[in-house]
């Protein structure tokens, strides 16, 4: 691993956001990645060049892009100190949930292993971040998109997939952060929107901003 702090925090975004693209259907390609990290194709194709000859991303080109064992269990460990970032700001210095992602990214590459059982010591042991993920990336996951989720039955806010700020301020707004209970009354035949039950009032989400709230029912 490069000893420079700005490229192993590089290293460290680009496999972070690696790990993430690989969980979708759609996969990870040099183009989605660019969009993602927000530069130019070129400038990925040269990180993944140093990834692989780092040994934590295995890559063709034209061909997906994926990380070996190592890059998966050095993505983990980003993530963890990332949510654990999150959990800080969120239950220690009371920043409000839309801004506590853009901030845990700075704060993520400063934090050393030992720092890191420190702080998961002082916060309690906690098993997911603000948002709702779970600290260990790697744990199973049951939960259901509300685009996906059965009409009419009693379910749970679990974790807001989007962490972007205007999306979690928006969702704040209508009471939909983990923890709430929802209903899926109806989704709309032209557009995909969701109407929903929240708190007593009805609330219509898009099919995009929908897909990102993961739900699990209410009565386990």
């Amino acid at each position: 691993m490069p000893s420079s702090a700005a490229l192993s925090e590089s290293v460290e975004e680009y496999l972070e956001a690696i790990r993430k693209l690989g969980k979708t259907v759609e996969g990870v390609s040099t183009t989605r990645l660019a969009r993602h990290m927000d530069v130019k194709p070129a400038s990925v194709t040269g990180m993944l060049r140093r990834l692989s000859h780092l040994g934590l991303v295995t890559y063709r080109r034209y061909r997906d892009i994926a990380l070996t064992p190592a890059g998966e269990q050095r993505a983990n460990e980003v993530i963890r100190r990332h949510r654990l970032a999150e959990r800080l700001l969120t239950d220690v210095l009371g920043v409000p949930l839309d801004e506590v992602h853009d901030e845990a990214c700075r704060l993520e590459h400063a934090v050393s292993p030992a720092l890191e059982g420190r702080l998961a010591r002082v916060l309690g042991g906690p098993q997911k971040c603000p948002h709702g993920h779970p600290l260990d990336a790697d744990a199973e996951d049951e939960s259901l998109s509300l685009l996906d989720a059965p009409l009419n039955r009693s379910l749970m806010v679990v974790r807001l997939e989007n962490e972007t700020s205007e999306v979690v301020r928006y969702l704040t707004e209508r009471k939909l952060l983990p923890g709430a209970r929802v209903k899926v009354k109806a989704r709309e035949p032209l557009d995909g929107s969701v109407v929903l039950e929240v708190a007593g009032d009805r609330q219509l989400l898009g099919p995009q901003i929908a897909d990102g709230v993961r739900v699990r029912s209410a009565r386990r």
